[in-house]
């Protein structure tokens, strides 16, 4: 994955270069471009004793080889020896490297100008050759705009004499390059946290034990090449003592991550005339317990610690609570008005077949909620920043859901027929009517329902996101388990069933009422696609819903060619739909309104420096909850008083395209996903987090709050 990215960046480079420009000397005609040589401390040896050689690498302005770590791009150098027996060489003592910026998401880490690396050696004392002849097969890459792998084959022969002799140049060059090989600081303790969205490193001891040590410009070289984003700013907190070092993952940090993490910390001591750069070898060992910063994926700096998780028990039964509060959120109200018709039609049947409706719809809740949990845990094992709520991101999927709404809205209106109702679906699946569709019904709930992150469920989510992953989906079970509960507890209690209506003709009218909120979602779908897609994606969406439509209307003529049109119109919807994953992603997001600012992190630091508050609203568009918050709460008129009255900067951060930045904002603070409502106070510390749902009452106290 590094290869590739660094090969895309490197021929967009090439491309955007004048012919000129690839005329480096070495690269057009064909000569070395490093000039490579073997170095020694010792210009006699003697048995016993240790020494040092080194590989001299002198490279062109402009070129760079690298370090153990190359980064984003490129390969270290490696040798391979060739020694009499009774020597032995130890593996490169690497000086500390240098940031090599290629692009702007691409850094790597090596050495410009002239390099050497030191390699210790150990002779035998009954080592009896009258001289010692080292070869070493060295091969490395050497990189300007264009990168050329090198090979070379190196000797150095060295007299072996009862006493040892100094080579003066030799000396000089392999003690400069041990002066620069970083050592363990003395006192220093390093610790590793795993956040959401972040790595922390904390740093404690040595030059950072004053209470305000004046260092600054510290940088972390990871040994592990997929731990950080090696581009990504690294963000210094400062505390009492202690120094925090703010990483964002890399695409793959999770192994070993119960091990101790190496690297080379290099930071600046002292200001003006009296500063020094200095460079260490640090091992920070992992620290579950740590408490990591609520800014830890680059907001504000502040030390402040997020809510302690609670023990497994406590975590699983927040999920329930918050899949039992999903019942009430805005945006499952169409999906679960069709499990109520479907309840009402069975209630009163055998007491069994209403307990199977109701465990099968349990079943495909429970199973929904962990599948798309499995899927969120693998793209985290990536590195990739993600949140609940993630498969509305993609374009496809949002005209998918809004075919299928569109498809159910018709089958209640009674346009066309699924076996005899939509509840008795596939009653071969169990011998009793209505499993497969209650099965269904569940997978469509949590469709739909999923980006709607409720109370309880937010932050039961949030801590699961930085748990090992069975953690993650024992608590999407839970929350399935919470989302479905309703529904078992009536079917498994006959007394409550006796609340619910008698079965009759106003059924059907009911069950045709429904499809209108289908169709409402099939509108609000389509608006986010817009947004997503532009233009041209709401085209292609219009084009499959009337190919749907067409293949059904035709499908019921019972004739051959009205047959084929069918199938021609499914072919074409099919078509329209899949082409939509191919259009670029539109750059229109939704207008903001009066006194809104866009959310940028660095925006957000200039406030808070100036001492203003800020809210920050971090919505999307295929949120249901989020837009009736903001048509209701945030658009009341006492609370528009209240942000002009308190003075209070508004923001938004809009998730419904990818955003990492955003991923990294939404869980720092603890949560799965959107909505999510930040009130930052303007005397400084930690964001409140607001309720998922918002009261004027809510808001307008916390903008007091936060106004001081």
């Amino acid at each position: 994955m590094r290869f590739l990215a660094g090969l895309a960046t490197l021929f967009a480079l090439i491309a955007g270069q004048a012919p000129e420009a690839l005329a480096q000397p070495g690269w057009a005609n064909n000569e070395p471009i490093v000039d490579a040589s073997l170095v020694s401390d010792r210009a006699v040896v003697a048995p016993g004793e240790r020494f040092h050689i080194g590989l001299r690498q002198v490279m062109p302005e402009g070129w760079h080889t690298y370090w153990r770590n190359p980064g984003d791009n490129g390969l270290p150098t490696e040798v391979r020896w060739d020694v009499p027996e009774g020597v032995s060489i130890g593996a490169i003592e690497w000086p500390a490297p240098e940031e090599m910026p290629l692009a702007e998401t691409i850094m790597d880490y090596g050495y410009h100008g002239e390099v050497v690396l030191p390699f210790p050696v150990e002779l035998d004392p009954g080592l009896a050759a009258g001289e010692l002849v080292v070869t070493g097969h060295a091969s490395w890459l050497v990189c300007e705009i264009i990168c050329v792998p090198e090979e070379r084959t190196l000797s150095l022969t060295l007299p072996v004499g009862a006493q040892s002799q100094r080579d003066t140049d030799g000396y000089w060059y392999i003690q400069a390059a041990l002066d620069a090989v970083p050592q363990p600081a003395e006192g220093l303790d390093a610790r590793i946290g795993f956040a959401a969205g972040a790595i922390v490193l904390e740093l404690e001891g040595g030059d950072f034990s004053a209470a305000e040590p004046d260092w600054h410009e510290l940088t972390f070289f990871p040994y592990d090449g997929a731990l950080i984003q090696h581009a990504a700013e690294q963000r210094n907190e400062r505390g009492a003592g202690l120094a925090r070092l703010i990483l964002t993952p890399g695409f793959n940090p999770e192994p070993q991550r119960d091990s101790a993490r190496g690297g080379v910390l290099r930071y600046t001591l002292g200001r003006g005339a009296a500063a020094r750069e200095v460079s260490v070898e640090i091992w920070a060992e992992p620290d579950r317990a740590m408490a990591l910063p609520v800014a830890a994926a680059g907001s504000v700096p502040g030390v402040s610690v997020p809510p302690v998780a609670p023990g497994l028990i406590g975590l699983l039964l927040l999920a329930f609570g918050g899949g039992l509060i999903l019942n009430l959120m805005p945006c499952v109200f169409p999906i679960l008005s069709i499990k109520v018709l479907q309840f009402v039609e069975g209630a009163h049947d055998h007491p069994r077949r209403v307990q199977r409706h109701a465990l099968f719809f349990l079943a495909g809740v429970i199973l929904s909620f962990v599948a798309l949990a499995a899927v969120l845990v693998g793209l985290r094992e990536f590195g990739l920043p993600v949140g609940w709520g993630f498969q509305l991101q993609v374009p496809v999927v949002v005209a998918a859901l809004t075919l299928l709404l569109f498809a159910i809205g018709l089958n209640l209106l009674g346009v066309f027929e699924i076996g005899t109702s939509l509840q008795g679906v596939g009653s071969e699946l169990s011998q009793q009517p209505g499993a497969r569709g209650a099965f269904f019904t569940g997978v469509l709930a949590v469709i739909v329902a999923a980006p709607c992150v409720g109370p309880l469920a937010a932050g039961a989510l949030g801590l699961a996101l930085t748990q090992p992953a069975i953690i993650v989906l024992l608590v999407s079970a839970a929350m399935g388990a919470g989302l479905a509960a309703p529904f078992v507890l009536v079917s498994f209690v006959p007394a409550l069933q006796n609340f619910m209506p008698k079965p009759g003709r106003w059924m059907e009218q009911f069950k045709q009422f429904l499809a209108f909120p289908m169709f409402a979602s099939v509108i609000w779908l389509s608006w986010v696609l817009v947004i997503q897609s532009g233009p041209t994606g709401l085209l292609l969406l219009g084009i499959a819903l009337l190919a749907l439509a067409l293949a059904i209307w035709a499908r019921k003529q019972n004739h051959l060619a009205w047959t084929m049109l069918a199938v021609v119109s499914v072919l074409i919807g099919l078509g329209a739909t899949l082409a939509i994953a191919r259009l670029p992603a539109a750059t229109n997001a939704p207008s903001l309104s009066a006194g809104e600012e866009a959310w940028s992190r660095e925006r957000v630091a200039e406030l808070r420096a100036e001492g203003r508050p800020v809210f920050i609203d971090v919505t999307a568009a295929w949120c249901v909850t989020c837009q009736v918050n903001k048509l209701g709460a945030l658009s009341d008129s006492a609370v528009r008083e209240a942000f002009e009255r308190y003075g209070v900067v508004e923001m938004r951060a809009d998730w419904t395209n990818r955003n990492d930045e955003i991923a990294a904002l939404i869980a720092e603070h603890g949560q799965a996903g959107v909505p999510l409502y930040l009130v930052y106070p303007a005397d400084g510390g930690p964001a409140r987090v607001l309720p998922s749902v918002l009261t004027r009452d809510i808001v307008v106290t916390a903008l007091a709050e936060a106004a001081g």
